[in-house]
């Protein structure tokens, strides 16, 4: 059952911050102003936007509603109690974290309905992602502290994880733009562009609330520098940080270097950045998979 709760985690996170990441894109990359002056182009990424929040929603609940079973395998000790319909109502309806798994559920629910059905409402679609995705931070070690000093905690884990989801699921619809200007003559460069300066700078706050947040995640999960580097919990979570400053490294030599020379006369620098983009991509992906390993460990 190991296996199956870290792969299913790790799908679910990935799709919760692709949905809440792709949705608040939308607003602030890709505005009204654009939309007049290139009006083919944002129909056309407005088209794989909603098959990508919709797909995302889809995932999510799929990968939601299969990990309440192994889960309850989990909790029952023995993997029949997966199938057992009184087992499975005990933990949804009968725990902490079943209560706020059905929030959880609901809330992917009603991103799949806002994508499908009102496509074009994007600020409605960004708050469903968004408690989709901050639900998350009620569950797993931050919910397991009781009182005012728990409540902190579940908040600040929601921060980290919307914080998260803004950055990495950013990445996709700008990987996706600049993989077709490269090769398109539609407006879809333009686009591509005109969407880098505010993503930029909306990784600076995003950097800052992860780095505030982690900090904080840290000194409750790890407690010192002993357990940090002398656990198998704290060396793993170790890890994350550096992959999360080999992105931060990645990302300022985009903004710095490669981001101003996105013109015409410099067409390479978009394949350029276009790859740098696929291998900050990998490497979310990557601090995923540790994030699905520690939630499932317990810390020191």
């Amino acid at each position: 059952m190991y296996e199956a709760l870290f792969a299913t985690r790790l799908i679910h996170f990935a799709a919760a911050m692709a949905g809440f990441g792709g949705a608040a894109f939308r607003l602030y990359a890709v505005g009204d102003e654009a939309a007049r002056g290139t009006a083919a182009a944002v129909e056309s990424f407005d088209r794989w936007l909603t098959r990508l929040i919709q797909a995302s929603a889809l995932v999510l609940l799929v990968s939601g509603l299969a990990m309440v079973p192994i889960i309850a395998a989990g909790m029952a000790g023995t993997a029949a109690a997966a199938f057992d319909g009184s087992t499975l109502a005990a933990v949804l309806f009968g725990t902490g974290f079943g209560r706020v798994w059905c929030w959880h559920l609901l809330f992917t629910a009603l991103l799949l309905a806002s994508a499908s059905v009102a496509a074009q409402r994007h600020g409605l679609t960004l708050i469903c992602g968004a408690l989709a995705l901050g639900s998350l931070g009620w569950v797993g070690h931050a919910a397991r502290t009781g009182g005012w000093i728990g409540l902190g905690r579940e908040l600040n884990q929601s921060v980290h994880l919307l914080a998260a989801g803004l950055w990495l699921g950013g990445l996709l619809p700008l990987g996706w733009l600049l993989g077709q200007s490269r090769s398109a003559e539609n407006g879809l460069g333009i686009l591509a562009r005109d969407a880098v300066p505010p993503f930029s700078q909306m990784g600076y706050a995003a950097v800052a609330a992860i780095a505030i947040t982690g900090v904080v995640n840290t000194l409750f999960l790890v407690g010192g520098l002993d357990a940090l580097f002398g656990t198998p919990y704290g060396r793993l979570l170790l890890l994350k940080i550096l992959l999360y400053l080999t992105m931060v490294g990645i990302a300022l030599r985009n903004r710095f270097r490669l981001a101003p020379r996105l013109t015409d006369q410099y067409r390479s620098e978009t394949g350029a950045l276009y790859r740098s983009v696929l291998i900050e991509q990998a490497i979310g992906v990557a601090i995923l998979a540790a994030v699905s390993v520690l939630g499932t460990w317990p810390p020191p």
